[in-house]
C-alpha cells in the first residue's frame, strides 16, 4: 500500500540499488539459531535513490562504521539454492 495516497496500485520497476542508510541497529545475541554466527550484526533500513526503503544486513563495513545518510550498493546474498537476500556494502 502506497503510504501517501493508501492506493494497491502497484508495478514492478528495475532499480539502480544504491541509496543511503536510513535508519540501522545492531542485532546481539541471543538471535534466531542461523543467525547465531554472525551476531552482533547490523540490520539497516536502506532509502534507495527511487525513494524505496528496502530493509537488509550489511556486508563489508564494520559495525562501528555505520552512520546515518552513508552511501550503500546492493550486494545480493545466496543463502540456498534458487534464494537470495539483499545485503548492503559501503558505496
Amino acid at each position: 500500500m502506497c503510504p501517501a495516497c493508501n492506493s494497491f496500485e502497484h508495478a514492478w520497476v528495475r532499480a539502480a540499488g544504491t541509496g543511503a542508510v536510513w535508519s540501522f541497529v545492531v542485532a546481539h545475541p541471543p538471535v534466531l539459531p542461523a543467525f547465531a554466527a554472525r551476531a552482533p550484526y547490523a540490520v539497516v533500513v536502506v532509502e534507495l535513490d527511487e525513494g524505496v526503503r528496502m530493509i537488509g544486513a550489511v556486508t563489508g563495513a564494520p559495525n562501528d562504521d555505520l552512520t546515518i545518510g552513508l552511501p550503500v550498493r546492493v550486494a545480493w546474498e545466496d543463502v540456498e539454492e534458487g534464494v537470495a537476500l539483499p545485503a548492503w556494502r559501503p558505496a
